[in-house]
């Protein structure tokens, strides 16, 4: 039985968000652990601020950059792992040059990219570089350190701020 268009389309939007997901390296999605959704939140943001528009806008939030609809999507991927699997089979519009900036989003964050932490913190830091007219890392840092006491608990934060920085001209900041 051929699906109609609507049905075939109804879930556009979460099947791409599930094939950007599955191209860095996330085989299912679980939103029962907060480390994941903290770090598919980052991640996607990151994704966007390379230069692939997902289409997901972000607010400031406890842990730095958040989007509510991202979130709805990714529960719904959740709910329903067929989202996911057949996302996982979409072949996109300029597929070469999205799985090139997903490979070199990988190669930048390295194993970073399992870190929730460290997304964290960098997502954060270009989230204020972008919204902020004082953008040397210096000023960023302590700014986020401000709005983020807690992050002083975290170890080797100096580290993190520091790597994370250098990383800024990469995703667009």
């Amino acid at each position: 039985m051929d699906e109609s268009w609507e049905e075939a389309d109804e879930y556009r939007d979460e099947k791409i968000l599930s094939k950007i997901l599955n191209l860095l390296g996330i085989e299912s999605i679980d939103m029962d652990n907060f480390d994941n959704r903290l770090k598919y939140q980052k991640l996607i943001y990151l994704v966007q601020n390379s230069g692939l528009s997902l289409g997901y806008g972000y607010n400031w939030y406890v842990r730095g950059p958040y989007s509510p609809p991202l979130t709805q999507d990714l529960f719904e991927i959740d709910k329903n792992n067929q989202i996911f699997e057949s996302g996982k089979r979409l072949d996109l519009q300029n597929e070469q040059e999205i799985v090139k900036r997903i490979e070199t989003i990988k190669d930048l964050l390295g194993k970073n990219i399992e870190n929730s932490e460290f997304l964290e913190v960098l997502a954060s830091l270009i989230y204020l570089k972008k919204s902020s007219a004082r953008s040397d890392c210096a000023s960023l840092q302590k700014r986020l350190l401000a709005l983020k006491p807690r992050l002083n608990q975290t170890s080797d934060i100096e580290g993190m701020l520091d790597k994370a920085c250098k990383m800024l001209p990469s995703f667009g900041a």
